[in-house]
């Protein structure tokens, strides 16, 4: 094992900070059982880890990033006197501000963090993309010192700030679905942090909790719950009845996704704090009123930015996601190729409707109310379909108390396009408008057809399809593809093409 005794000792004595002895072994030694090749170091100091690095791993090449002008310098110098230059590229530029273009060995074997800990979760959704499937994070200074197990302690208050948020970054690492993570008492504490297999999963809008049993059995993973500050549901849960949802379900998620008036404020507020105390896993979220009390309590749910129509480009959603935002639903009014494209460029979690009607619009206006009114007339409105005029297209309208919402009564159906939509992260089956027969029936389908594709491959996949899609169109029609294969349509003729032509 070759040692660097003096570059530690004297980076010790000058405060620099550098890995403990204990931490620089551990780290050697996952490489090596990694078998890396090719690392990429977020934060140098003076080049102690990386001339550790490269000079106890036969082959390995590693890129780092260091921001201070000092550090950077000293460390160019020991690369230099060791002659490592041609194992070790050194950058000198802010890791969040650098030109990822420029690496020069992605992807890699290994991504070692090592820098400004209050950034940390913004370093792993940057460099992440860069990671090999098989590849490996390793997150130095996790414990700081202790101090993680003991924050209220903490007399100073930026400290306490910091480990706070390197507090959220444990936790948000550790719910995150995507990676399977390890946690090591080594040195100032080291996590090492996986991809796991990428699967579509599902998603469903619980509109029948006596049939959770039903639906787990399936294989949905996400249960979204519609309370009292939901909108666009016309069924709603008392905070009881999600409690008890919540108690059953591994991930439930509250639509608190309407857009509220100054006077709702303090009330939303406390139904807030009442869903932290459940400790739901998610909060679907359009007011940003929402999102910037969850921050200031500090409550950790995963906030999915949800507004119906609004997520039509990635730049919007990596901005949010430096926001507190850690996923989001796409907007279903764009094709599909946008969609994924969204997907693609977007550093969070993404789901997308698979199944069921879909949104149309919406208004605070209790707009059936003032059509009887006008008319003179009462009628039931549970279930009241809109005609268009010189139309034969049909939707659903409700009203309730914050508003009116109209959904198609025509249903997106995309059971056969897996194979495209594999690259999200969740499947959302709306079931509105669905009784519960049908609601279970589709769920299946969907089901089953997700785990032959995975388990089986295309090839299976199509031939499930292609029995499963004369039962669906029986059982849940009018089918449509919505605007997937679309853009968006103005004209009256142009949706009357569409109708005579989408429709099944």
């Amino acid at each position: 094992m070759i040692f660097f005794d003096e570059l530690e000792q004297s980076a010790r004595e000058r405060n620099i900070p550098v890995m403990q002895k204990e931490g620089i072994l551990f780290l050697i030694e996952q490489i090596k059982k990694h078998k890396g090749q090719s690392l990429l170091e977020i934060g140098s100091a003076i080049g102690y880890s990386s001339m550790m690095m490269v000079s106890n791993v036969e082959g390995l090449k590693v890129e780092t990033i260091e921001r201070n002008d000092a550090c950077y310098k000293e460390a160019c110098e020991h690369i230099k006197a060791h002659h490592l230059e041609d194992r070790i590229t050194i950058y000198h530029d802010d890791a969040l501000l650098f030109d990822d273009q420029t690496l020069k060995n992605a992807p890699y074997d290994i991504i070692f963090i090592d820098a400004a800990k209050a950034q940390y979760r913004k370093f792993f959704e940057k460099y992440v993309p860069y990671l090999k499937d098989d590849g490996v994070v390793i997150v130095d200074n996790l414990d700081f010192h202790g101090m993680i197990h003991h924050v209220d302690e903490i007399e100073n208050r930026n400290t306490r700030a910091l480990v706070r948020k390197i507090g959220r970054f444990r936790n948000w690492i550790r719910h995150n679905r995507d990676y399977a993570v390890e946690y090591f008492d080594v040195g100032d504490g080291v996590c090492l942090i996986t991809k796991k297999k990428h699967q579509l999963r599902m998603a469903l809008h619980l509109t029948h909790k006596d049939y959770i049993h039903d639906f787990k059995q399936m294989g949905v993973e996400m249960f979204i719950v519609a309370g009292d500050f939901s909108a666009y549901s016309p069924v709603k849960y008392t905070l009881d009845e999600i409690a008890e949802i919540n108690e059953r379900v591994n991930e439930t998620y509250v639509m608190v996704n309407g857009l509220y008036d100054e006077h709702e404020l303090s009330r939303l507020f406390k139904y807030i704090d009442e869903l932290a105390k459940l400790s739901i896993r998610g909060i679907l979220f359009q007011d940003f009123a929402v999102l910037h009390y969850v921050k200031k309590k500090r409550y950790e749910f995963d906030m999915m930015y949800a507004p119906m129509t609004l997520n039509t480009n990635h730049r919007t959603l990596n901005v949010l996601g430096d926001q507190g935002v850690s996923s989001a639903w796409v907007s279903k009014e764009i094709p599909l190729e946008e969609q994924i494209s969204i997907k693609k460029n977007t550093h969070m979690p993404i789901m997308i409707q698979g199944h069921g009607v879909q949104y149309m619009m919406s208004s605070k206006r209790h707009l059936i109310s003032t059509y009887e009114q006008a008319i003179d007339r009462s009628f039931n409105k549970d279930n009241v379909i809109l005609h268009a005029r010189e139309s034969d297209y049909a939707s659903h309208i409700y009203e309730d108390e914050r508003g009116t919402t109209i959904y198609s009564v025509n249903k997106l159906y995309t059971l056969d396009l897996f194979n495209q939509l594999d690259v999200f992260d969740y499947l959302y089956i709306e079931t509105n408008y669905m009784d519960v027969s049908e609601a279970i029936e589709v769920t299946h389908m969907y089901s089953d057809c997700l785990k032959t594709y995975y388990d089986q491959g295309l090839e299976v996949y199509v031939h499930h399809v292609k029995e499963y899609m004369p039962l669906l169109k029986n059982m849940s029609s009018p089918l449509d593809r919505g605007f997937l294969h679309d853009s968006t349509l103005y004209r009256l003729e142009d949706v009357k093409r569409r109708d005579r032509n989408g429709s099944m």
